[in-house]
């Protein structure tokens, strides 16, 4: 048995430090010119979906007009602030935390705006 255990744990490499991974070097310097263009790079996918935030945000305003439901119309005018708060984050290459959360809130509410029209 504890041959077995020993056999296991050496073929795993924690008892024989030459069979463990390689120890894996830091990553090197950025540079000035590799943070810049990543912030441009990162400006302009922002951008992108800044853009693309705003189409679907014309598509929500499209399908709050046909609603007739008062709760999936209420929903749907929580859609569209949310998704021009959004859409103002991301003109401003705001990415963080609170603009995922926003993305997210979006996502749960035409969520329930369907459950609610399916009713």
């Amino acid at each position: 048995m504890n041959t077995k255990l020993l056999t296991a744990l050496a073929s795993a490499g924690l008892l024989i430090p030459s069979l463990a991974d390689p120890v894996i070097a830091p990553p090197k310097p950025i540079t000035e010119a590799e943070k810049a263009q990543a912030l441009v790079q990162h400006q302009t996918g922002s951008e992108k979906v800044s853009i693309d935030q705003d189409k679907q945000a014309a598509n929500a305003q499209e399908l709050l007009a046909e609603q007739t439901n008062p709760k999936v119309i209420a929903l749907l005018n929580e859609v569209e602030i949310l998704m021009g708060q959004a859409t103002d984050r991301l003109e401003d290459a705001n990415t963080g935390g609170d603009t995922i959360a926003i993305q997210t809130e979006i996502i749960e509410k035409i969520y329930e705006a369907a459950k609610a029209k399916n009713q």
